[in-house]
């Protein structure tokens, strides 16, 4: 075990890198206390190290919308996905996203208002993404984070207002252990 620990250690796997490339949302509707919608999210997945990485994006996710205080929903993945990177690459994924969120809440004001205006800002956080690096013989080594895609504004422009688009180019994201440290 002190071997394999001194091997992982040497080779020192980065955690893959992030980006939000896309965001669209359909069906996007507000009452007094629920937030309802379907969300498409592009994303690159980048493998920076020397060696192979399988990326899991499992089912649970969780939005957010910015107010003078936070109102998350649960959103669900259609179905997991796995995404096997060779040494060095990217990949491009596209993440399928339902909110459920059955619990009554109450929808901010300032959320109807911006909604109102045009522009609603995310935040999307994707829960307990595995990691598994290879390497050759060695055995495979796994982590377990969550992906923060921050302070995306989504434009609503049609005249019914629940269709939207993400405003720019994109947006990095950053990983968090699944233990809460960065």
């Amino acid at each position: 075990m002190a071997i394999i620990s001194i091997a992982w250690l040497a080779m020192h796997p980065h955690d893959p890198g992030f980006r939000l490339t896309s965001l669209s949302v359909t069906n996007f509707a507000l009452s007094d206390s629920q937030v309802r919608g379907k969300y498409e999210v592009g994303l690159t997945i980048t493998n920076p190290n020397k060696i192979k990485a399988q990326v899991v994006l499992h089912r649970a996710h969780t939005l957010r919308l910015y107010g003078e205080e936070w109102h998350s929903m649960a959103a669900v993945q259609q179905q997991q996905q796995t995404v096997f990177m060779e040494k060095f690459t990217n990949k491009s994924v596209k993440v399928d996203m339902e909110v459920r969120d059955s619990r009554q809440k109450v929808v901010p004001d300032v959320l109807f208002k911006n909604w109102t205006k045009g522009v609603v800002n995310f935040n999307m956080v994707v829960l307990g993404v595995k990691v598994r690096f290879q390497s050759g013989i060695w055995p495979s080594m796994d982590k377990l984070f969550d992906v923060q895609c921050m302070n995306l504004d989504v434009e609503f422009l049609s005249p019914t207002k629940d269709t939207g688009k993400l405003l720019g180019i994109g947006k990095n994201c950053h990983t968090v252990n699944a233990r809460g440290t960065a």
